[in-house]
C-alpha cells in the first residue's frame, strides 16, 4: 500500500467518525438543543470531510459538501434559521455527504446530478429564499471558484487607518495576535482564512502576512510552511479566553500569541457611507487569479520574496458575540472531551494480533503456575515470587489491552433514533426512543455484530410491539409509545435491553402460525416463554402483509444466529398489553475469560466465573424431586433445575455422590442453574477458542480453551443448558 493510499484510508475513517459526530449532533438539535458549540461542532465536521476530500480530488464530494458547509455557516451568523425543515434537510443531507464519501472510497461514480435537489435547497436558503428551490446559475458560477469566503470588506491599502464601528474609543481594546501554522494544521484540511473570518466576528481585524522566512525557488520545500500572520483586533467585547476559543479546534498544531496592546491612539470612528461599495464575489475572485499568475523571469535565486499583504477585515453582518469562557471553567470541547486528551489511530489487525499474543502469554503463564509443585515452591522461593510477579503483569497487560479493544455501545445506539423516526412516520405512529447507558463499553469485535440485531429488535418493537395511536387511546396509554434500548455490565457480560410498552406478543397468535407451518406439532402444549421464543423460529412473522419494514420472516432469526456466533443470548419476556423485553446477553470480550476449572468424570471443564454464584459439597446440599422426575436444589427457600454435567455429556463418574459439588449458577433473568461436577479444581484465565471456526456448534458448549498443561477444556454455555434442562421439565 502506498503512502497515498494510507492517507485515503485514514481519511476514510475519520469520515466515518465524523459522519456519526454530524448523526448524533442533528439529533441533539432536533431535540431543542441549539447552542453554539453544536452548530460549530456540525460546521467543524462538514468542514473536515469537504478539506480532505480536496485534498484527494474529490470533486464530486467537494462542491456538495461546501454547499452543505455554507448553510452551515450561515446558520451561526444567524442569517438562516434553524427552522424544523432546515434540520429535516440536514439530515437528509447526512446520507447524501456518506454516500459521496462512499462512492469515492469504492471507486463508484455516481450520477452527475446526484445530491442536485439538496445542492439547490443549500444555495437558495443561503440566498435567503425560502423554502430552497433551485440554484441560479450565478450559485453555479460561484461554485467552479471554490473560495470559503463571507462577504467581507478588505482594504488592500496597508496605510489606511482602522476604524471602529458601532462603539466609543473608550470601549475598544486592541489585541496583538500572532499566527504561526505548523505542517500538520495543513495536513489535516485546516483553512486559516476561515480562522481569520471567525476572529473577524469578534470585531475589526487587520491581517499581515510575514512572509520574510521564505526562502528561495530552489530551497523550498513543498511542505514546508514560511508564513505567520500577525492579526491586530480592535473589539469592545472580546477578552484573550474568546480569542483562544477561536482557535481551540487546531490547538496543537500552530502556535498563538496573544498580547494586549496598551496605550494605543485609534483613529476617529467613521460611519461608512452609501456610496462606499464594497467588492463583490467575482471581484475577489478575480483579483485573487490575477494575484496567482506570478510568472519568476530569472534564476531561482534571482526571485525576491513578495511584499507582505496586509488586509483589513470587515464583517457585513453584525457579528455574533462570542462565547467566552468564565475565569476559572475547564477547557473542553463541545462533546466534553478534556482539552489535550490525544489519540492515534491503530489498524484493528495489529491490535488483534497484540491480544493473541497477549492470550499465548496467559497460557504460558497458567502452565508454568501449574508446573510448580510444593517441592519447588519450598526450594526456589525467589522463582515463585518471579512467576507471581508475571502472574500480575500479565493480568495488567491483558486489562489494558482489552480496553484498546473496548469501544462504547454508543456507536451503534446512535443509529438507532434516526431509525425509531423512520419507522414512526412509516406507520403513522408516534413513538419516540429512550436510551441508557450507551457509554457502556464492549469489545469492538462484538460492537460491529450488534447493528444488525439491534435494527431487527428496534424494528420488531415499532412495527409489531407499539399500537397505533387509536388503540394507545383506547387502552388508556399515552398516544406516544416508548422503545427504550439500554446498555449494563452484569459480571463480565453486558445486557443490552429492547424495551417497548406497546401490546405484547399475542401468544395466541404465535402458536396459531407456529402450528400452521409445523414448528409445533398440534398436540404439542408449551409454556410462556417457550411461545414468545417462537418469534425467533426461520421465517416466523404475524404481520398479515409484506411491506417495507416487516413481513417476510427474516428479522428475528437473523438476531438469533448472529447473537449465538458472538457467544451470546437472547432472552424474550412479555406482558400482554404492557409491552415486551428482549435481553441480549454479550460476553465482555472475545479474547480472555476468567473461569473456575472443574473435573467431569476424567475430563477438564471451565465454568464462567461471572456466572458462578456459590459452590456447595453434595453432601450438604438439599435435593429433591420434582413429580416430573426432574432433580431440583433447594437454596434459601428457592427450587433450582439440576444439571449433572456427566450425565448430560454422556460420560460415567467413578466419584461418590457425596465427594462430588454442586456448582450454582445464574443464568438468563437472574433464574439459576445448579450443575453438578466431580470436583474443582480452581480459577484462573483462559484464552477463549471458537468451535465453530475450529470443529462445529455443539449445543451446552459455548466454546473452547487450551489449558497450561496443553490439554483442551470446554467451555460450559448455561445458559444454554438452562434452556434445554426446561424443556426437558416441560415435556
Amino acid at each position: 500500500m502506498s503512502d497515498l493510499d494510507e492517507f485515503k484510508a485514514t481519511y476514510f475513517d475519520e469520515c466515518s467518525e465524523l459522519l456519526l459526530e454530524l448523526e448524533e449532533q442533528f439529533i441533539a438539535i432536533q431535540d431543542g438543543d441549539r447552542s453554539a458549540d453544536r452548530l460549530n461542532a456540525v460546521f467543524r465536521a462538514i468542514h473536515s470531510i469537504k478539506g480532505g476530500g480536496g485534498a484527494f480530488g474529490f470533486d464530486g464530494l467537494v462542491k456538495f459538501a461546501h454547499s452543505f458547509e455554507t448553510l452551515l455557516d450561515y446558520v451561526r451568523d444567524g442569517r438562516v434559521e434553524l427552522t424544523e425543515d432546515v434540520i429535516t434537510l440536514c439530515i437528509r443531507s447526512i446520507d447524501l455527504v456518506a454516500d459521496f464519501v462512499g462512492a469515492a472510497r469504492d471507486g463508484i461514480t455516481l450520477a452527475p446530478d446526484y445530491g442536485a435537489t439538496e445542492k439547490a435547497s443549500f444555495d437558495a436558503l443561503a440566498r435567503g429564499e425560502a423554502g430552497g428551490s433551485a440554484g441560479s446559475a450565478a450559485g453555479d458560477d460561484l461554485d467552479e471558484f471554490d473560495i470559503d469566503f463571507t462577504p467581507v470588506a478588505v482594504n488592500l491599502d496597508a496605510s489606511a487607518p482602522l476604524s471602529a464601528v458601532g462603539s466609543s474609543q473608550e470601549d475598544l481594546t486592541v489585541w496583538q495576535v500572532t499566527f504561526k501554522p505548523f505542517s500538520s494544521l495543513y495536513e489535516r484540511a485546516n483553512d486559516p482564512l476561515l480562522l481569520f473570518r471567525e476572529l473577524a466576528l469578534l470585531g475589526d481585524s487587520t491581517v499581515h502576512a510575514e512572509l520574510t522566512q521564505l526562502p528561495s525557488l530552489g530551497q523550498f520545500e513543498p511542505f514546508g510552511v514560511y508564513c505567520t500572520w500577525m492579526i491586530e483586533l480592535v473589539s469592545d467585547k472580546a477578552n484573550e479566553e474568546a480569542i483562544r476559543e477561536v482557535f481551540e479546534f487546531v490547538d496543537g498544531d500552530c502556535e498563538i500569541g496573544i498580547e494586549k496592546r496598551e496605550g494605543v491612539t485609534l483613529a476617529p470612528a467613521v460611519a461608512p457611507s452609501d456610496d462606499d461599495d464594497l467588492p463583490s464575489f467575482a471581484d475577489l475572485a478575480e483579483q485573487a487569479k490575477a494575484e496567482r499568475k506570478f510568472v519568476p523571469t530569472g534564476e531561482p535565486d534571482d526571485l525576491e520574496s513578495p511584499a507582505p499583504a496586509v488586509a483589513a477585515v470587515k464583517p457585513l453582518t453584525p457579528a455574533r458575540p462570542a462565547v467566552a469562557s468564565e475565569a476559572g471553567e475547564e477547557s473542553s470541547t463541545s462533546s466534553g472531551r478534556p482539552a489535550g486528551m490525544q489519540s492515534i489511530r491503530v489498524d484493528l489487525d495489529k491490535v488483534d494480533r497484540v491480544v493473541n499474543m497477549v492470550g499465548e502469554l496467559v497460557i504460558t503463564q497458567s502452565m508454568l503456575t501449574q508446573q510448580m509443585d510444593d517441592a519447588i515452591r519450598d526450594r526456589y522461593q525467589e522463582l515463585v515470587r518471579g512467576v507471581e510477579v508475571l502472574a500480575q503483569t500479565t493480568r495488567g497487560l491483558q486489562d489494558a489491552v482489552m480496553a484498546i479493544r473496548a469501544q462504547p455501545v454508543k456507536s451503534v445506539f446512535s443509529r438507532m433514533p434516526r431509525l425509531v423516526r423512520e419507522l414512526a412516520s412509516k406507520t403513522g405512529k408516534k413513538i419516540k426512543l429512550e436510551t441508557i447507558g450507551e457509554n457502556t463499553e464492549i469489545d469492538k469485535t462484538i460492537i460491529e455484530q450488534l447493528s444488525d440485531p439491534l435494527t431487527h429488535m428496534v424494528r420488531n418493537s415499532a412495527d409489531h410491539g407499539v399500537e397505533g395511536i387509536e388503540k394507545r387511546l383506547a387502552a388508556g396509554k399515552p398516544e406516544t409509545g416508548t422503545i427504550r434500548l439500554s446498555a449494563e455490565q452484569a459480571g463480565g457480560n453486558i445486557l443490552i435491553i429492547v424495551e417497548d410498552d406497546g401490546q405484547g406478543i399475542n401468544r395466541e397468535r404465535v402458536l396459531e402460525i407456529a402450528r400452521e407451518r409445523g414448528v409445533v406439532a398440534p398436540d404439542q402444549q408449551l409454556t410462556d416463554e417457550q411461545i414468545d421464543n417462537l418469534i425467533f423460529a426461520p421465517g416466523f412473522s404475524t404481520a398479515s402483509e409484506v411491506s417495507d419494514i416487516s413481513g417476510r420472516g427474516v428479522g428475528m432469526d437473523v438476531v438469533l444466529s448472529n447473537i449465538k456466533k458472538i457467544g451470546g443470548s437472547v432472552h424474550v419476556r412479555s406482558w400482554t398489553g404492557k409491552g415486551t423485553r428482549m435481553t441480549l446477553r454479550l460476553p465482555l470480550t472475545l479474547a480472555v475469560l476468567d473461569v473456575m476449572l472443574v473435573k467431569v468424570a476424567t475430563s477438564p471443564y471451565v465454568i464462567p466465573l461471572s456466572s458462578i454464584v456459590e459452590t456447595i459439597q453434595n453432601s450438604r446440599a438439599d435435593f429433591g424431586y420434582m413429580p416430573s422426575g426432574g432433580r431440583v436444589l433447594q437454596v434459601r427457600g428457592e427450587y433450582v433445575q439440576v444439571v449433572d454435567l456427566a450425565q448430560r455429556f454422556e460420560m460415567s463418574s467413578d466419584q461418590s455422590e457425596d465427594n462430588r459439588f454442586v456448582v450454582l449458577c445464574e443464568a438468563e433473568g437472574n433464574s439459576k442453574i445448579a450443575l453438578i461436577v466431580d470436583d474443582i479444581i480452581g480459577q484462573q484465565q483462559v484464552v477463549i477458542k471458537s468451535l465453530e471456526e475450529n470443529f462445529e456448534r455443539i449445543d451446552g458448549i459455548a466454546g473452547g480453551t487450551i489449558l497450561g498443561d496443553g490439554n483442551v477444556a470446554l467451555i460450559v454455555d448455561v445458559q444454554s443448558l438452562k434452556v434445554d434442562s426446561a424443556h426437558q421439565n416441560a415435556a
